[in-house]
């Protein structure tokens, strides 16, 4: 697959990077959250981006090499340190402010959450490479060859996170653009415990959405709301990704603390667009210079 299309100063085309896909008779169709392998997805891309496209997510194994995942790891801990030391040593009220938007994004549930905004540095390139060269026949049959970058983060939970109510992160109805796809990469193995994603398969429907809109925001976090839409925990190994559908029902799960199981969870993220489709609703969490 090819890579130099990561250019830090403008977007990113998919047809510069992706290879010619192989056509293979599609294999059965698999639970919603059962694994696909990167094999998988070379060989029966069809197969895989039906299955993304019925179920509103995959699960795709080894997307990224776990030592790679522990160098980001250890990168995203450094680099979100910092930007927390440099807003709390910012004496003026608007130029906090512009620092942090400059690193975050807006995310539900903030208090021990973060999403930070990732630099394109060698290493994040090395990982959508990674990603590039693992996933990229999906990603052609699900975004398009042209497909642009419109999110690149890292999202961050500590021990005491609460749970995320229910949400989508863009509409579903006549008049909405054509939906994104957001890739998750564990960048260390995650439990329930830890804060796990919980994705509701088949949810990226308006009936989904109207039945959600009918249950008042403060229970959409219970567990009863979450078993009502077929909430299933996302617990996965280092390296893992999760391919979402934007208007797919998910939250963040609650990140228990330490003596119960907690620790910090890393999820690197990057969100592709059709080109000339911008639905509402997504934070397009991605830094200036990468726009």
């Amino acid at each position: 697959m090819r890579t130099e299309a990561f250019c830090a100063r403008q977007c990113v085309a998919l047809s510069k990077f992706l290879p010619a896909t192989c056509c293979i008779e599609p294999a059965e169709m698999r639970a919603p959250l059962e694994p696909f392998s990167p094999h998988d997805i070379e060989v029966t891309p069809d197969d895989c981006a039906h299955h993304l496209e019925i179920n509103g997510c995959l699960i795709l194994r080894e997307a990224l090499p776990a030592d790679l995942c522990e160098r980001l790891a250890g990168f995203v801990d450094a680099y979100l340190q910092g930007a927390q030391q440099e807003i709390a040593e910012t004496g003026d009220d608007f130029a906090r402010e512009d620092l942090d938007q400059r690193f975050f994004g807006n995310v539900r549930c903030r208090e021990r959450r973060c999403d930070l905004k990732l630099p394109l540095t060698d290493l994040v390139q090395e990982a959508m490479e990674s990603l590039a060269s693992n996933a990229g026949n999906l990603l052609e049959q699900r975004v398009c060859a042209e497909g642009r970058l419109a999110e690149l983060s890292c999202l961050v939970s500590d021990p005491g996170a609460s749970c995320q109510p229910l949400h989508p992160d863009t509409p579903c109805d006549v008049s909405s653009c054509a939906p994104l796809l957001t890739v998750f990469i564990a960048l260390q193995g995650i439990t329930k415990d830890m804060g796990a994603t919980w994705l509701c398969p088949r949810t990226h429907a308006a009936a989904s959405h109207a039945a959600l809109d009918a249950v008042p925001s403060a229970s959409r976090a219970s567990p009863a709301v979450l078993e009502r839409f077929g909430a299933t925990c996302a617990a996965c190994e280092v390296g893992t990704a999760v391919f979402m559908d934007s208007r797919l029902l998910h939250c963040g799960g609650a990140n228990q603390l330490v003596e119960d199981g907690g620790a910090r969870r890393r999820l690197l993220y990057a969100t592709f667009q059709i080109p000339g489709n911008t639905p509402a609703g997504s934070t397009y969490s991605i830094r200036d210079e990468l726009k």
